[in-house]
């Protein structure tokens, strides 16, 4: 057995059970098993200001580090070993709010007060329920018309156990029952009252001097009270009444029982209408929690379905910024590459004013040195007269060397001013392309902290996508949970709809057969009147007989004195042949 220590906070009391699996679990078995047993434990301990719905909803899982002395998060299967303590959170609720305690010492799953499980204590509740709903019933019986029977204590009400009546007694143990039956308090003998009370009591149509009578017949010493050994005599005497007596108070006895188990089938009845009721109501609410707990999916299945579209076009959206990032870096690789031509073109523009400068300073140079010549030639004019010709054409051929160099200066000055031109246009064109080039980093600046953002945004949109599916997948389960409680909710309710038709329909079974053995002995009684009637008639007769028969005994002892009646008396022969009832 691999064994796990879980401690979780429910209901704002810290629980730490002792999970056993037959083998090293998996991560996704483990947060399963655990989530399936606290919810067993949260049924069980339930306050009642907490909805039915309320269930253990596992978020994550912690285990404490031995080596490091430190709890860390459980991410793996791999970390499991055998005994390790860990600490299960649960996602807030209206019902949970994690507290700060000491984790407690373990203990087995469902063990409450008494060492019973929590499934263990509410049946022994509703046994014990059952039991003294069912004593009450039978304690409500009708009182019998004796206490002859057996008393029993069940719980805290008293039930009568009728005294068995066998059809096939003999007469002396139907003397004994009847006596027993008709002694009410107990004290061996039979009163007045207790006398009346049993003739009604088993319905006998018989007037009240009747009984009165039947009474003092009994009552042979005239003490009031009928003896055991006057009750024996009386029944040999009346042997048709002690049997309707015992068949009657058997059947009396037969009709409480028949109360009793009725009343008792009622009582069971309504206590099942009562469960069915409860059955019933505990579904509804079972269904009302599946109902909400599906609306809650589904709410959650949007909001997931709302989520996964806004991950997707955040992903869009950072796709598209990249691809403009990309853009602008390409775009800024380009602006960089015009920048080193215009620079490139400004130096070339640099150097051929550079060396249009230099031309023009040699052509300065040159037209300076012309006009020394000249100076020269003007001299040598002055002074060489003869060599005016001479000097005319040299002079000339200056003044022609002149204006070339006057015409190569204006050139010069011409390329020079073109240069100078042509350089602006390059140093413009340059800083154009730096602040082109610098628009363009400031821009892939920003799409870099777009992209960035995006990203951010992305990132963040999965963990939520994530986080509301764990939440969907926390539904889902207390969703599967919530119809397996309506299952089982509804299972429970067709069984005690069932039991309740079962229940009903011996009821009306018992009412049935009481019905039928209330016919059946209203028949008999029926027929038993007119023996009766015959039996005390023929008892009247007999004993006027008798009175007779001693009148006229008494008539002859005065008539012959002292002597006897003989053996061949017809009056003893007449008593002697006198019809015996029974």
């Amino acid at each position: 057995m691999f064994t796990v220590l879980c401690a979780a906070d429910m209901f704002g009391v810290k629980h730490n059970l002792e999970i056993q699996f037959p083998r090293k679990p998996t991560l996704q078995e483990l947060e399963s098993h655990i989530a399936a047993t606290y919810n067993a434990e949260m049924l069980a301990h339930r306050p009642p200001d907490v909805p039915s719905h309320a269930s253990f909803l596992l978020s994550r899982l912690q285990l404490y580090d031995e080596q490091l002395l430190r709890w860390t998060d459980m991410t793996a299967g791999t970390q499991l070993r055998d005994g390790v303590q860990l600490y299960a959170f649960q996602r807030e609720a209206p019902w949970h709010h994690e507290v700060q305690k000491a984790i407690p010492p373990p203990v087995r799953p469902g063990i409450v007060m008494g060492g019973q499980t929590a499934p263990q204590a509410a049946a022994a509740a509703v046994a014990a329920s059952a039991a003294a709903s069912s004593a009450a019933a039978h304690a409500a019986a009708h009182a019998p018309m004796s206490t002859a029977g057996v008393t029993a204590t069940v719980g805290h009400a008293t039930m009568i156990n009728p005294p068995m009546l066998p059809d096939d007694a003999s007469h002396d143990e139907k003397t004994r029952a009847v006596f027993e039956e008709l002694d009410v308090n107990g004290n061996k003998v039979i009163e007045s009252e207790e006398f009346k009370r049993g003739f009604r009591a088993l319905n006998f149509d018989l007037s009240a001097a009747t009984v009165v009578d039947l009474f003092a017949k009994a009552d042979a010493n005239r003490d009031g009270v009928i003896s055991s050994g006057e009750w024996q005599r009386y029944t040999e005497v009346y042997p048709t009444m002690l049997d309707s007596l015992y068949f009657r108070a058997r059947d009396h006895w037969e009709d409480f029982r028949q109360k009793q188990e009725i009343k008792a089938a009622r009582d069971e009845l309504e206590a099942k209408k009562e469960a069915e009721k409860q059955a019933h109501a505990v579904h509804l609410e079972a269904q009302h929690a599946t109902n909400t707990q599906e609306k809650r999916l589904a709410a959650a299945e949007l909001a997931l379905a709302e989520i996964v579209e806004a991950e997707r076009d955040a992903k869009n959206r950072l796709l598209d910024g990249q691809r403009d990032t990309e853009a602008a870096l390409r775009e800024r690789a380009q602006r960089s590459q015009d920048l080193e031509l215009a620079r490139e073109r400004e130096r070339q523009r640099t150097l051929g004013h550079t060396e249009t400068q230099r031309d023009t300073d040699r052509a300065e140079q040159n037209l300076a040195h012309q006009e020394a010549e000249q100076a020269r030639s003007q001299d040598k004019e002055k002074q060489c007269a003869h060599l005016m010709l001479e000097a005319q054409r040299e002079t000339e051929r200056c003044r022609r060397a002149e204006q070339e160099a006057a015409a190569d200066l204006q050139a010069a000055r011409d390329r020079e001013q073109h240069a100078n031109l042509a350089f602006l246009e390059e140093k413009r064109q340059t800083e154009l392309s730096q602040d082109r080039l610098a628009q363009a980093e400031m821009e892939l600046q920003q799409r870099i902290a777009r992209d960035r953002d995006l990203d951010a945004r992305s990132r963040e949109a999965a963990v939520t996508t994530d986080r509301e599916k764990i939440r969907r997948d926390d539904e889902d389960r207390v969703l599967q949970i919530a119809r397996d409680a309506e299952q089982q909710a509804h299972m429970r309710h067709l069984e005690s709809q069932r039991a309740v038709e079962d229940q009903d329909k011996k009821v009306l079974a018992q009412e049935a057969e009481k019905q039928a053995a209330h016919q059946r002995r209203k028949q008999v009684e029926d027929q038993e009147k007119p023996l009766l009637e015959q039996e005390v008639r023929l008892r009247e007769q007999r004993d006027s007989l008798e009175e007779k028969e001693a009148k006229l005994r008494n008539d002859a002892t005065l008539f012959h004195g002292t002597r006897t009646i003989s053996s061949t008396s017809p009056y003893r022969v007449m008593h002697e042949r006198s019809p015996r009832l029974g």
